[in-house]
């Protein structure tokens, strides 16, 4: 039996990903009870907060609070940039491929640093590694205890400092679900790669959220990805996809990780037919991954993991 869905009559906002209006209600709570609306698209199967924050609302919120409500980190010291090594492992060992010497790299909401510190490590002394950070107090920490040159603000205001078509390599780590419009998002990001340049992108899996839905969905994700709207929101930025794979973080399958490339202005990109997700099938997958959390004690097996990644 099919979860019961609601279809709104007057959508406040339209889906980033496809531009329609239409889509299904699946949640009117988030994290810790509090009052977010998460809609399904009817037309692609994007699972988005409707309505998201302005985009005043926010770079106010990420300047300012974000550090503060999810890690209550607001003045970050040595010791919480080292709990942030373990978390950044698993991407850095994806990254590893695309670290080369004299390379250029661009880290688009690196906190403290501690990405862009290790992708530096595995490099040497050689290329240039640069960073952008919202939290003035995270993006001091990077550049004054960690010697890195860190950007303080959102991508859309600092990036007209950055020289177009200059990095060979952009990554986001859990990022791209924070901004108000992905489409935008990738499209500066292909500004700012070099031709044949590589995009390393990765974000919570919404197949596999990993943790009871009333946790999953929460004020600062703004969007929850599949496989298929990740790569379709390449596609429309005119990356070609490399890969778009689903990898285990404290349960199975959690993780997103894809790379793109910008292809040389003499190159066509190949055109894959794209299979949208199903506005239905997407809601009753999310409830049967409830139950499975539930009746699997998945929660408790999440800890042991976690502990055991941490302690690697």
């Amino acid at each position: 039996m099919k979860p019961t869905v609601t279809t709104t009559e007057e959508p406040k906002q339209v889906c980033d990903l496809c531009g329609s209006a239409r889509h299904q209600i699946f949640a009117t709570r988030g994290r810790g009870g509090s009052k977010l609306t998460t809609v399904i698209c009817e037309d692609c199967g994007m699972v988005y907060t409707n309505p998201r924050p302005s985009e005043r609302e926010n770079s106010k919120f990420y300047h300012t609070s974000y550090w503060g409500a999810y890690k209550h980190q607001t003045v970050p010291d040595e010791r919480f940039f080292e709990r942030r090594l373990p978390k950044i492992r698993p991407m850095l060992t994806q990254l590893r491929p695309y670290l080369k010497p004299g390379g250029r790299v661009l880290e688009i909401g690196c906190s403290v640093g501690a990405l862009l510190w290790s992708m530096k490590e595995v490099v040497g002394s050689t290329g240039q590694f640069t960073g952008i950070e919202p939290h003035e107090g995270h993006a001091q920490f990077a550049r004054e205890k960690k010697g890195l040159d860190v950007h303080n603000g959102l991508l859309e205001e600092v990036s007209h400092k950055l020289k177009p078509a200059s990095f060979d390599l952009v990554v986001m780590n859990h990022v791209l679900e924070h901004t108000i419009s992905p489409t935008t998002t990738l499209a500066t990001v292909k500004k700012l790669l070099k031709p044949r340049g590589h995009f390393v992108v990765e974000v919570p899996n919404v197949e596999a959220p990993g943790s009871r839905l009333s946790h999953f969905f929460h004020v600062a994700h703004h969007y929850s990805f599949s496989p298929r709207t990740l790569q379709r929101l390449a596609q429309k930025a005119g990356f070609s996809v490399k890969r778009v794979d689903s990898l285990d973080g404290d349960l199975p399958g959690t993780r997103l990780n894809a790379v793109f490339e910008k292809l040389a202005a003499t190159e066509a990109s190949v055109t894959t037919r794209f299979i949208r997700d199903d506005a239905n099938e997407r809601a009753a997958a999310l409830h049967r991954y409830e139950r499975w959390y539930w009746l699997t004690a998945a929660s408790f097996r999440k800890k042991i993991t976690h502990w055991q990644r941490q302690r690697m």
